[in-house]
Order: structure tokens, then C-alpha cells, then sequence
């Protein structure tokens, strides 16, 4: 198959020829800055081309996966109240089996975590340094729980957009310009390295080269923010025969354990998510 980089060079180039075809045809005349403004957003349009076309390989690949796992080193600004930009961040090991099934370690780097479970019945929430747990019942597959989870209740999840069925399909229809900037390597995995922009972040997102286009690291920077905090994040150990039994999503609390409510449990991953001020 011919890569979607090849047709947008081939475009760029036609257009350059045409510009230069109709030059010389006029007595070698200098384009006009109508000419050059056209060949420029041409090229742009190009380069926003080939850029949404390796996301989107990346994302339909990825929803079309059944069962996989994934571990994920990641970091973030907070912003604090006098300017100054602290990063704080940890890991995450999630296992996913569509389309209701849904397991996400957590481990902060003050050495604190927590375990999300979600079964297609109920969401729940294992939070053992509390002695705590959070559960929720919520019927239905891994789409309504994430957005549940985000949309309703605002719970910072940033890594939720790779397990919707509709992997970065919201994300791709806000991108205003990208390109497609390189091939490199990430961690001995050669990538194709793509940068995008919309209104409100900037994006740059590494995409393993081959018949597996997995994500393999991202930053955004949320230019709307204040201070433009950016959050990153690095993945690795992709699992796409991943074993994902049914027990491993089910949640059973330990005796003792309290019940906390789950608005108090969002809005104490809020104020994790934001730092302390």
C-alpha cells in the first residue's frame, strides 16, 4: 500500500510544477503573490493531510483491538499560584477487553496508587493507603463509563481518549493545522513523528512505523491554560494478545474497607491532578 505521505509530496510537488508550468508559458513571469499564497496553503493543506492520516491509522488500528494492555509512564504541569511550573506524574499498567471491560493501575511517584476497575456493571475504585474504596454502579460498556467519568463528573483522565472505541476521532475533528515532521526513534522503536494544533493545545504524538502504528509517546501543551502547562506521556510493554479473564476486572473490597462517596473521590483526584498550591 502506498503511504498517505507519498500523495501529499506528490500534491505539494504538482502544485509547485503547475505554478512553474504557467511561469514560463507567460514569458518566464514571476508567480504572483496569489500564485505563491495558493501553493503555500497547498502545501499546508497537505501537510494537515498526511498528518491526520497517520493519527487516524493509529487510531483505528487501536479500536480495532478486542483485548490488549499497555503500561504508561506519565508526567504533568501544575501551575503554581506564583507562576512557577512543578511536574508531577507516575504510571499506569491498564488492561483493556472490549467493549465493557476495563482494569487501570495507578502509581504516583509519592508512592501512593490506586486501581480502577469497571466490569460492564459497576465502576470501582481501590484506594488502599485510605483503607477506601469508591463503587458505582454504571451498566453498560467502556465508551458510557468513560463518559460517565469525564463528561458527567469531570474526573481527570487523560489517557481515557485511547480506549474509547472512538480512539482521537473528537481530538482529530478539532485539529486545525499538523504535519508530519520526521521519522525517529522512541525507545528503539522508529516512529513517524507528528505535531498538530487546534484552538486550545498543541500536540505532538510519536506513532510506531509498521503494521502496528501503536502510540508510543505524546506531549500536549494546553496553550489556553494558564501558563500552558503540558502533560506527556510514554508508552510501553504494548500487549495486543493480552489474557484478560473476567476476575481481573471484577473488584471485591476488602473487610474493613470504607465506602467513600464517589463525588469526594473525584474531587480528591482533582486536587491530585492540580498539585499542591
Amino acid at each position: 500500500m502506498i503511504h498517505s505521505r507519498f500523495w501529499a509530496c506528490w500534491f505539494v510537488t504538482a502544485a509547485i510544477i503547475f505554478i512553474a508550468s504557467a511561469g514560463i508559458a507567460a514569458d518566464d513571469a514571476e508567480p504572483t503573490a496569489d500564485e505563491i499564497a495558493a501553493a503555500k496553503l497547498a502545501a499546508a493543506e497537505a501537510d494537515l493531510a498526511d498528518a491526520i492520516a497517520e493519527i487516524k491509522l493509529m487510531s483505528d488500528f487501536l479500536a480495532a483491538q478486542k483485548s490488549f494492555s499497555f503500561d504508561a509512564v506519565l508526567g504533568f504541569d501544575s501551575v503554581q499560584a506564583n507562576g512557577m511550573k512543578l511536574e508531577f506524574g507516575g504510571i499506569r499498567k491498564v488492561s483493556v477487553r472490549r467493549p465493557d471491560r476495563v482494569r487501570v493501575e495507578a502509581k504516583h511517584r509519592d508512592g501512593s496508587g490506586s486501581t480502577l476497575f469497571f466490569d460492564g456493571k459497576a465502576i470501582s475504585v481501590d484506594l488502599p493507603e485510605a483503607a477506601a474504596y469508591v463503587s458505582v454502579e454504571k451498566p453498560g460498556t467502556i465508551d458510557e463509563a468513560i463518559d460517565y467519568l469525564v463528561d458527567d463528573l469531570g474526573t481527570p483522565a487523560p489517557l481515557s481518549d485511547l480506549l474509547h472505541s472512538g480512539v482521537l476521532n473528537e481530538v482529530i475533528d478539532r485539529i486545525d493545522s499538523g504535519t508530519v515532521v520526521g521519522e525517529t526513534t522512541i525507545a528503539g522503536t522508529p516512529c513517524y513523528h507528528v505535531a498538530v494544533r487546534s484552538e486550545a493545545a498543541d500536540a505532538q504524538l510519536w506513532i510506531a512505523d509498521g503494521d502496528q502504528p501503536l502510540l508510543q509517546r505524546i506531549v500536549i501543551t494546553y496553550k489556553t491554560a494558564e501558563g500552558s502547562p503540558q502533560f506527556w506521556a510514554q508508552f510501553s510493554n504494548w500487549n495486543l494478545e493480552a489474557k484478560t479473564p473476567d476476575e481481573l476486572f471484577v473488584y471485591e473490597p476488602p473487610e474493613g474497607a470504607a465506602r467513600i462517596p464517589i463525588g469526594a473521590a473525584v474531587a480528591d483526584a482533582k486536587a491530585a491532578q492540580e498539585g499542591s498550591k
